[in-house]
């Protein structure tokens, strides 16, 4: 039996090259699940890799499943949470492709495609990534952990890598799942009403593909944060103080689409655990590598006042809600924030997504800049009627400030055009926002 033996601290493990063989035999005799198309749609390049980053079970498998073509015995598939390939670390990718020409001498000399999935569990893996770079193959790589990818990318991968980042499905993706479909004709038909009813289900469960086709929502959501927390925050991060991990879960759970400041956490934390600045600001970072939470920064002249102000916090997908106090005109504004996130990592990488006001400002939920200049402001609020004025009020004075004439509202159901003095502000339901056929 070949064996290599690596060195782990001081627990020594082996990867079984037979292990290898078998894992890869395996998966080429097993049917692939069927792929349900996404908006994002990474391409694999010759000598490049193509990172494809995301919250756990965001699809991100599925995606490496979908470049697989019909030859599908080219395609080196490995999964590393499959204990097949314990032990596996960068340096024996080499040893990789020897094992695959053992089962596929007829395939020497033809090209073979690396698909590597949860990359980041495998020490040194951007050496063996570079190996196989350097040699001209074509990689894909999943990860569940944007700082650690983008860390060992601008060592060791700089200028050898497009990274793709990945999200619960959005709206129009959900409703692919559900095997609906809305065309611009349709808007004032019929099929309105299961719209707005599937909305309903996307506000209260989120967007993870699994939950949307599955019944048992909750104990799925359930799940997903508990090991969310274990393996992506916990263990990468090997935090040893648990109960304070878990209260600045619950913390940030409770404050989603809400404003906070890392002092203000760091006051509650140091209050609670006697916790230290430098551990409260590594806890958030972890939190916030694992693609759990996003901090949106404020709209300001310079980055250092950016930087200072409080930020606002957004969950990754509107399912964990469910396991704090659920809101949802909370869950209107998270669900329009990851639609903007959506909108920069699959088409346009130049937007950036900031809030603004504060500071004696009236406050814009949402400012889009593009190219250094503001092209939108967007508010939402889940009945305009209560809160017109003051809403239309901030928008026109944001907009006047930041020399911004469209200004959009979004609602949970109204509809409208309102005319300013300044401009023209836009009223549109969220399920028009989110599906863009308005």
């Amino acid at each position: 039996m070949n064996q290599k033996f690596i060195n782990i601290g001081t627990v020594y493990c082996t990867m079984d090259l037979e292990d290898i063989k078998r894992y890869i035999r395996l998966f080429h005799e097993r049917d692939l699940p069927e792929v349900i198309e996404r908006e994002v749609q990474p391409a694999l390049v010759g000598g490049r890799a193509t990172a494809i980053i995301g919250p756990r079970r965001s699809g991100k498998t599925y995606l490496l499943y979908s470049m697989i073509g019909v030859e599908k015995e080219r395609y080196i598939y490995l999964n590393f949470e499959n204990p097949l390939l314990f032990g596996i670390t960068g340096r024996d990718f080499p040893k990789i492709l020897d094992a695959y020409f053992d089962l596929y001498p007829e395939n020497i000399g033809t090209e073979i495609i690396f698909l590597l999935d949860e990359v980041q569990n495998v020490p040194d893996w951007e050496v063996g990534v570079r190996y196989l770079t350097d040699e001209g193959f074509r990689v894909g790589v999943t990860g569940s952990s944007s700082r650690l990818l983008s860390r060992e990318i601008a060592t060791q991968l700089r200028g050898r890598v497009v990274t793709y980042t990945i999200l619960p499905l959005s709206f129009r993706e959900f409703l692919r799942f559900k095997g609906f479909q809305i065309e611009r004709r349709d808007l004032y038909g019929r099929k309105v009403h299961r719209v707005k009813k599937l909305l309903d289900e996307y506000l209260r469960f989120g967007g993870f593909p699994e939950v949307a086709l599955m019944e048992d929502k909750v104990r799925i959501l359930e799940e997903y944060l508990s090991v969310m927390i274990t393996k992506d925050i916990i263990e990468r991060h090997r935090i040893r103080n648990i109960a304070l991990i878990e209260s600045v879960i619950k913390l940030l759970l409770s404050s989603y689409a809400k404003y906070t400041s890392y002092s203000s956490i760091h006051g509650f934390l140091k209050s609670e655990f006697g916790t230290s600045k430098t551990t409260a600001l590594e806890y958030l970072k972890a939190l916030e590598d694992s693609f759990f939470v996003f901090f949106l920064p404020k709209y300001a002249r310079s980055e250092k006042e950016s930087q200072r102000a409080p930020k606002k916090v957004y969950l990754v997908d509107t399912g964990f809600s469910l396991f704090s106090r659920k809101d949802i005109a909370r869950d209107m504004e998270n669900t329009v924030f990851l639609e903007l996130m959506r909108r920069r990592y699959y088409r346009n990488p130049l937007l950036k997504v900031y809030y603004y006001g504060g500071s004696g400002e009236r406050e814009v939920d949402f400012v889009l800049v593009e190219s250094g200049r503001v092209v939108e402001l967007i508010q939402v609020t889940q009945n305009l009627s209560e809160s017109k004025d003051r809403e239309v009020l901030a928008l026109v004075e944001a907009g006047r400030k930041l020399r911004c004439r469209n200004l959009t509202i979004v609602t949970l159901d109204e509809e409208e055009e309102m005319e300013t003095a300044w401009t023209t502000v836009k009223v549109v339901p969220l399920w028009k926002f989110l599906l863009d056929i308005g």
